[in-house]
């Protein structure tokens, strides 16, 4: 995980406040329930993004032509493929 859950808290926090402030959403429980909601939700995502990092890696040491890792070439594939996996999952 990228971030602490005192990091994710504290972000989703200034999140809650920011979103309330502008008017963008409107509490109707607890503060404390919203930022919890808010810091699963980001907990999720970031578990997402690494599980499709790894099946990504996965899929391009599968390959049979080797990609050199950091190469303009293994990074295109890396990038496509990752954004295609994310929009799948994403979209689900």
């Amino acid at each position: 995980m990228r971030y602490s859950s005192a990091r994710i808290r504290y972000l989703s926090k200034k999140i809650l406040k920011q979103a309330t402030e502008e008017g963008v959403i409107e509490i109707i429980s607890t503060d404390k329930l919203a930022t919890e909601a808010i810091a699963e939700t980001i907990e999720k995502y970031f578990a997402l993004e690494d599980e499709v990092y790894e099946k990504v890696i996965e899929s391009l040491n599968k390959r049979s032509k080797k990609l050199i890792p950091g190469s303009m070439e293994w990074e295109i594939a890396f990038n496509k493929a990752y954004e295609e996996e994310m929009s799948k999952r994403l979209l689900k």
